[in-house]
């Protein structure tokens, strides 16, 4: 018995000191900033690529950059998967398994659209968001660019640079999205020079044109050799081709979708990039704050969602005259005063 009094005594010490100093020490502990942090459940987000592209210096590092910056700014949970481009039942098994363990799926790539318009419906309460595919579903939101403003923009540049009146395109795959791009493009230059010598050529027909870095190449090279000097490739990871032709050759490309201007300085004319990471970092905060908005979206020159990069690595071959009849154009395309096509007319000439 003597034990277990000298061992209850302190107990009953503490919980005297409790009662008489409980209240204060409970609210204390409940008002500060660690206990609302515990409270809260940091958003969990899945970010499905279309296939193994991250680290190609062009479509997918933006997504990368922006769900990693939310990672360290925001203090999401976040999982990154790569779809397969040649097998979509695994890929929508991927994004099924995703939606069953997160709070925001994002995709991207025109690739998805179809895969994703076959899930959301199967998972109401999870919000989705796709980039640069237009898909009206109360739990989606669809992200879209006016790439055909911002390859206006650069086809002017490309035509206001080329010497030998050639210029050529390189897309990854025959289809509406990268059309959009074509058509801005081939507007562009003829903005400037009705009598440009304009050659199109796409890789395949479908998504694994992004992937085909090697056939990239061959058609570069191919189109330089023809006397082309400025080649605009919309095609991925496939693009890693085409630059390097450009390097084989010295000649000019323009690269696509992320400010690509350091991957070659004086042969990177300029970049048509799109602000991905920010678009992506805004959803995330808006799903976080309760504010997810669904819905088709779309940013363009007048909003800063799409640009042409000019910096200290290719600023030396843009004159002063260049700059300022570009930007002369974009208050014109903001304006209404220049119509953009997004269309081509098939087939081509």
């Amino acid at each position: 018995m003597k034990y277990i009094k000298n061992t209850c005594l302190p107990m009953i010490i503490v919980l005297m000191l409790i009662t008489v100093c409980g209240c204060e020490y409970v609210e204390r502990v409940v008002d500060t900033d660690d206990a609302s942090k515990l409270d809260s459940t940091p958003l969990n987000v899945t970010m499905i690529y279309p296939n193994d592209c991250v680290g190609s210096a062009a479509y997918c590092d933006g997504f990368h950059i922006g769900v990693r910056t939310a990672v360290t700014e925001l203090g999401i949970i976040l999982t990154e998967l790569n779809g397969n481009e040649n097998d979509p039942d695994a890929t929508e098994m991927l994004m099924r398994d995703a939606a069953q363990n997160t709070d925001l799926v994002i995709t991207a790539g025109y690739q998805m659209g179809d895969i994703l318009n076959r899930v959301a419906p199967d998972f109401p309460d999870v919000k989705f968001t796709i980039f640069d595919v237009v898909l009206d579903m109360p739990n989606i939101a669809a992200v879209n660019y006016k790439s055909n403003e911002g390859s206006f923009l650069v086809g002017a540049i490309a035509a206001l640079k080329s010497e030998t009146g050639k210029i050529g395109y390189i897309g990854g795959a025959d289809v509406p999205l990268l059309h959009e791009f074509e058509a801005g493009y081939i507007a562009g230059i003829h903005e400037i020079n009705l009598m440009a010598d304009i050659t199109v050529e796409y890789i395949s027909l479908d998504a694994t044109g992004f992937i085909q870095p090697e056939k990239a190449k061959e058609l570069a090279l191919a189109q330089y050799a023809s006397g082309v000097d400025v080649i605009y490739t919309a095609a991925g990871g496939s693009g890693q081709g085409v630059l390097e032709a450009a390097q084989e050759t010295q000649n000019f490309i323009i690269w696509v979708d992320s400010n690509g201007n350091d991957l070659a300085p004086g042969l990177v004319l300029t970049s048509m990039a799109k602000e991905i990471p920010v678009s992506v970092q805004r959803i995330i905060q808006e799903a976080i704050d309760g504010n997810f908005m669904a819905g088709v979206r779309y940013f363009g020159l007048e909003d800063g969602g799409v640009y042409y990069a000019v910096d200290e690595h290719n600023m030396p071959l843009l004159s002063d005259e260049i700059i300022t009849k570009i930007e002369s154009l974009k208050e014109k395309i903001i304006k209404g005063e220049i119509i953009v096509p997004d269309t081509i007319t098939l087939p081509r000439e």
